[in-house]
């Protein structure tokens, strides 16, 4: 009897491959196992999503299975289920979503070795070879090459197609070799006496919050919550939520947004579980990733903690998930396979029928709202923090500090106390520009300005990584009257080595290596720094010790973004910023600002959320942005911008004839119109329900033949 497989492959498509199961494998094979299939001249690595006994009728002619890789599923059923609903809520790849929920290790990897043939040989001297075909076979001829290595030497347009022709006259053996991974087993894990000894002390409003939750947890049914109050309370309730859940013999996934976070709380667990906790994120070691992984594959781990990619570990039983700091965009991965953890989270726990629990001071405005009208909000009473908050009117200030800022840096040097100054632009100015004639730099590749970068000496683009020498002469019309435009975080690190020249000032910005990053951080801690200037990646660190002045320049270049977010962006970067202050009444901040005025600036500076949200809410009906609608934005991409625009104008015509309740922006260049040599076109789409849009595109995509991705708002 025959038995056929539908295998989804880590590609970006929307569909599945049918395949004949070997009859040596059809005992052992099943749903969820990983094979190695043959796809045109190549061996990838697949995911059983089905098994069946009958052909269908248009099902001509199909390839066996070169090799089934797994004695178990890797996937459950279950999971196959959440991650087609995830890639399908997101319009990515089933198979790519599968591909990134493991570890990389698990993906065979295969190469291709070209080697001359005895006839290759023969017909080496001949005169009816063409040139590229000689060429080739010159490099073969004293030893055989990957097709990789072949590719970067020879300058051929198409290399798969000429090794195919010299492939067919016999010419050349090629053979794929797999590159087969070690079955690793995960250390067992010793079980302790007091794994559940947690014991956080909650005041009497977190104990109530606390009992409303576990009140619903023996019912094991899905359930959501959102805990708003300041991260100590939240924690202490999460942890008296995770000893409940542990006691009930399930597991628990605890989501947070940065890598950065993930190790104090995992050594928080692993004093009171052991070796019973399991830490997945990107950064682990290929070897230590996969013990991981099979440690919780294997049952052997009661908690998981990790970024938005640990939503994949393979726990099942789950009781319990928790994604706090809710409204970091972190959350979301925009790179391919596109999807949205926070989202995700709800959609695996309603699934496994587990309680959710999301968590912030500052929640993302449409998780507050839809909180609130669900009435799963559960609030946290804290008293409020009285902050010494000084906000400085920039347009009455000449130099790049103003007055007021640098005598309160200079006061708190005298005392010998740190200072950290943020400043969210990298570089020494945002671009160079010619006074002249008004000509900018900018990037060959991208449709961006070039930042000007003194340290190097470099105008350097920030999409592509694109540089150019920095020049004195303007390449348009000759002048020499080059100026800067826009304060970066370099000129600002000038200006203050001037102004205190007996100060240590160090920039913290993405510009350094991970390692550079680690020994700025280091030195603060120790007290080498006086002055630290940082970018939005100095918000995300931790065990940065508190000062008692936090400076705050042009918070504004976050508010004019051209994003519906840009002022829910600009009310979280100030209020981390505002983390590093000291939890005393000398401490201060002062925020140097050219909209003192505006009221995201003004309810951040003194941590009032629920009057930005209702303020902000109200802009967002006006407007008809998420909460009130859903959002999908659909970015076409390619070299030809002509092609793009044409294809782009087609899909919104098509749009319009499927639905006409949907509302559509566009088609209109990307922000960034052009990166690294690819033309940008997006089109917005508005409804009020996303299944709106969602049976649109599906009947639309399929006509669109060209590279795109897809973003979901809600």
């Amino acid at each position: 009897m025959t038995l056929y497989a539908d295998v989804v492959l880590p590609l970006p498509l929307d569909q599945s491959f049918s395949y004949i199961v070997p009859e040596s494998a059809q005992k052992n094979v099943k749903i969820g196992s990983r094979v190695l299939v043959p796809l045109g001249q190549r061996l990838l690595t697949g995911f059983i999503v089905n098994l069946r006994k009958r052909k269908l009728s248009q099902e001509l002619k199909l390839k066996e299975i070169a090799e089934v890789l797994d004695e178990s599923p890797v996937f459950s059923p279950s999971f196959l289920s959440f991650a087609r609903k995830l890639s399908s809520y997101y319009y990515s790849s089933w198979g790519e979503l599968l591909q990134a929920s493991l570890p990389p290790s698990f993906i065979l990897k295969s190469q291709k070795r070209v080697s001359l043939s005895t006839k290759g040989k023969t017909l080496l001297r001949g005169d009816e070879l063409s040139g590229e075909e000689k060429e080739l076979l010159g490099y073969l001829k004293k030893k055989e090459y990957t097709a990789l290595y072949l590719k970067r030497k020879l300058k051929v347009k198409n290399l798969s197609l000429l090794l195919s022709r010299l492939e067919k006259k016999g010419l050349i053996h090629i053979q794929e070799d797999i590159e087969k991974i070690r079955q690793k087993t995960a250390p067992k894990t010793p079980v302790g006496e007091t794994q559940l000894e947690m014991d956080f002390s909650l005041d009497a409003r977190s104990l109530e919050v606390a009992g409303q939750i576990t009140r619903k947890i023996g019912d094991q049914v899905f359930l959501p919550f959102y805990l708003f109050g300041p991260s100590e309370k939240r924690e202490s309730v999460y942890f008296y939520l995770i000893k409940r859940i542990l006691a009930d013999g399930r597991k628990v996934l605890y989501l947070v947004p940065e890598i950065t976070l993930t190790q104090s709380l995992t050594e928080k667990f692993e004093k009171r579980l052991g070796e019973k906790v399991a830490l997945l994120h990107s950064r682990l070691s290929e070897k230590k990733r996969e013990l991981e992984w099979r440690k919780i594959k294997n049952g052997e781990v009661d908690v998981v903690v990790g970024p938005r990619s640990a939503l994949f570990s393979p726990l099942e039983n789950l009781g319990l998930i928790i994604v706090d700091e809710e409204q970091d965009e972190s959350y979301y991965q925009r790179e391919n396979p596109c999807y949205d953890a926070r989202k995700g989270a709800r959609f695996r726990a309603k699934q496994k029928e587990a309680v959710l629990v999301y968590g912030s001071a500052r929640p993302s405005v449409s998780a507050f709202f839809w909180a609130k009208k669900r009435g799963n909000l559960l609030s946290l009473e804290s008293e409020p923090r009285r902050r010494n908050v000084k906000i400085v009117d920039d347009r009455k200030e000449k130099g790049v500090i103003s007055r007021k800022l640098e005598e309160k840096i200079a006061a708190r040097l005298n005392k010998r106390e740190p200072v950290i100054l943020f400043l969210n632009r990298r570089g020494y100015a945002s671009s160079l520009f010619c006074s002249r004639c008004n000509t900018i730099p900018r990037c060959s590749r991208c449709d961006i300005a070039l930042s000007y970068h003194k340290k190097e000496e470099k105008l350097v683009c920030h999409y592509c990584g694109y540089s150019l020498p920095k020049m004195d002469n303007c390449p348009e019309c000759g002048s020499r009257m080059i100026r800067e435009r826009g304060i970066g975080i370099e000129a600002l690190e000038e200006k203050l080595k001037t102004l205190f020249p007996q100060s240590c000032v160090t920039s913290f910005a993405t510009d350094l290596t991970r390692l550079e990053q680690e020994r700025v951080l280091h030195n603060f801690r120790r007290g080498e720094i006086d002055i630290l200037i940082g970018t939005q990646l100095l918000a995300h660190q931790v065990d940065v010790p508190p000062v008692f002045l936090v400076g705050i320049l042009f918070p504004e270049t976050i508010l004019t973004l051209s994003d519906y977010r840009a002022g829910q962006k600009t009310f979280l970067t100030l209020s981390q910023m505002m983390k590093f202050l000291k939890d005393d009444e000398r401490a201060e901040v002062l925020i140097q600002t050219t909209l003192p005025q505006h009221f995201t600036i003004r309810q951040a500076a003194f941590e009032d959320y629920i009057s930005f949200y209702k303020q902000e809410l109200r802009l967002r009906r006006l407007m008809n942005y998420p909460p009130f609608s859903h959002i999908v934005e659909v970015l076409f991409q390619g070299e030809n911008l002509r092609s793009v625009a044409r294809k782009s104008r087609e899909f919104s015509e098509q749009v319009k004839k499927e639905a006409g309740d949907i509302e559509i922006l566009g088609p209109a260049l990307a922000s960034v119109s052009r990166v690294r040599g690819v033309s940008r076109v997006q089109v917005v789409l508005k409804a009020k329900r996303k299944k709106t849009i969602d049976d649109v595109l599906v009947k639309v995509l399929k006509t669109v033949k060209l590279r795109k991705s897809i973003l979901v708002y809600d």
